[in-house]
C-alpha cells in the first residue's frame, strides 16, 4: 500500500518567519534554493527534490519528518513467529 507525501508549506513558512524570513528572496537566500522554486513551492505547484528539502531542513533547522506530511520513521524488523 503506497502512502501519499506532501511538502508542509505551512511548515517553510512558520520557520522562515520565525527566522526573520519574510519574502521568497529572503527563504531562496538562506537556502540556496531558487526564489521561483521556492514560490512554486509555497504555493503548491511543485515537490520539492530531496536536495531541496535537505536545504531547507537545513538552513531552518529542522527535519524532513517537520517538512513532509506522511513521511514516518522506517519501521523496525518484524517479530514473532511466521505461519
Amino acid at each position: 500500500m503506497a502512502s501519499t507525501l506532501r511538502f508542509r508549506a505551512d511548515v517553510l513558512a512558520e520557520r522562515a518567519e520565525a527566522a526573520g524570513d519574510l519574502t521568497h528572496y529572503a527563504i531562496a537566500q538562506r537556502t540556496g534554493v531558487r526564489e521561483s522554486t521556492i514560490s512554486r513551492l509555497i504555493a503548491g505547484h511543485t515537490t520539492p527534490s530531496l536536495p531541496t528539502l535537505g536545504a531547507i531542513a537545513a538552513a531552518y533547522g529542522t527535519t524532513l519528518d517537520d517538512l513532509v506530511a506522511g513521511l514516518r520513521a522506517f519501521p523496525g524488523p518484524r517479530t514473532g513467529a511466521v505461519a
